[in-house]
C-alpha cells in the first residue's frame, strides 16, 4: 500500500460527516487553508502527516513537519500550532494516534524499545517507513468496518507501534504510554500544575512530586518539555485565559481567574505570548467565530 493510497483514504473518510469513529483514538485531519498560530495543549500523541505541512512551536523552538513525516509527542506540552500548506486542490491531510495507558493494554509493553536513561527532548520528527504506511492505512480502513474494528484494532495498533518503535524516535512511545523513564517523572509534575495552574508556582513541590531533587528537576524539566517549569505554568495560565476570554464580561475578570493578581502583568504576558493585547485578540477570536 502506498502514500497515495492512504491519503486518499483518509481524505475521503475526512468529509464523510458525521461518520462514527469507531477507533476512539484514531482523530482524521483535513484542512483546505492555511492557518495563523493556534495556541493549544497537545497530549502524547504521533500524528501522521500525509499532505501539506504544520509548523509547531516550544517554547524557543520551531520546527516544521510535512508530508511523510511523523510527530511523536511524549508529554503534555502548551504549543503554537498553525497549518503552513493546504488547499482545496491539495488539502493538508494527518492522521492522529493518541496515545494512553489504555492502549499499554494492547500489548505495547512487549513490542516497545526502553525509555532513554537520560532525560531529553519530549518531542521529534521521524520519517514514514513503507511498513508503517501499510499497517496504518489497514487500521484507518476499519473506521468503514464497526464490525472488524473491534476485533481487529487492537492488532494493528499493537502492530503500529512496534513500527513506529524501531524508528530512530520510537523510545519516546514508552514514555508517552507511561511505562518508564524520566518524562514520566516530569509527566506527574505536569498532571499536577494543569489541575492547579492557578495556585502559584513550588519548584520544591514538583520536585517532590516528580521524585527528583530540586537542581535534577528543574534541569530534566526543560530538557524535555524545552520550557522552564515557570514558563510552562504561564503558559498553562494563558492558554486557559485565551478559551475563558471568547465568553468573559472583561478582561480583568479572566485574569483573577486564572491566577494573576495584576491585570496588567497578565495583559503584558498575554500580549507576548499571543502577539495581541487579550481585548484585541478577544475581538478577532469572536469575529473569527461569527464568520464560520
Amino acid at each position: 500500500m502506498s502514500v497515495s493510497a492512504l491519503r486518499d483514504l483518509a481524505d475521503r473518510l475526512a468529509k464523510s460527516d458525521g461518520s462514527p469513529n469507531w477507533i476512539p483514538y484514531l482523530v482524521l485531519r483535513r484542512a483546505e487553508r492555511g492557518t495563523g498560530y493556534e495556541a493549544l495543549m497537545y497530549e502524547p500523541m504521533l500524528y501522521f502527516v500525509l499532505q501539506g505541512k504544520k509548523q509547531l512551536s516550544v517554547g524557543r523552538k520551531t520546527f516544521t513537519y510535512g508530508a511523510t513525516d511523523f510527530l511523536i509527542l511524549s508529554v503534555d506540552l502548551p504549543v503554537n500550532a498553525r497549518v503552513l500548506e493546504a488547499s482545496s486542490a491539495e488539502p493538508f491531510l494527518g492522521i492522529e494516534i493518541r496515545l494512553s495507558r489504555e492502549l499499554a493494554r494492547e500489548g505495547a509493553l512487549a513490542v516497545l524499545p526502553a525509555s532513554s536513561p537520560e532525560a531529553g527532548p519530549a518531542f521529534a520528527v521521524g520519517s514514514l517507513s513503507g511498513a508503517t504506511v501499510e499497517v496504518l492505512t489497514r487500521l484507518t480502513m476499519l473506521l468503514e468496518t464497526p464490525g472488524d474494528a473491534a476485533h481487529l484494532a487492537p492488532l494493528y495498533t499493537r502492530e503500529l507501534l512496534y513500527r513506529v518503535g524501531q524508528s530512530p524516535q520510537g523510545h519516546l512511545l514508552r514514555d508517552a504510554l507511561r511505562l518508564g523513564g524520566q518524562a514520566a517523572q516530569i509527566q506527574r509534575a505536569i498532571d499536577w500544575m494543569k489541575a492547579n495552574f492557578r495556585e502559584k508556582l513550588s519548584i520544591d513541590v514538583l520536585a517532590q512530586i516528580a521524585g527528583m531533587g530540586m537542581t535534577t528537576f528543574h534541569r530534566h524539566f526543560k530538557s524535555v518539555t524545552n520550557l522552564s517549569p515557570g514558563a510552562y505554568h504561564k503558559m498553562l495560565r494563558l492558554h486557559e485565559a485565551r478559551r475563558l476570554l471568547l465568553d468573559a464580561p472583561t478582561v480583568s475578570s479572566v485574569a483573577f481567574a486564572v491566577g494573576y493578581e495584576s491585570a496588567s502583568q497578565f495583559s503584558r504576558e498575554y500580549a507576548a505570548q499571543f502577539g495581541a493585547p487579550p481585548r484585541r485578540d478577544m475581538l478577532s477570536e469572536r469575529s473569527g467565530s461569527l464568520e464560520t
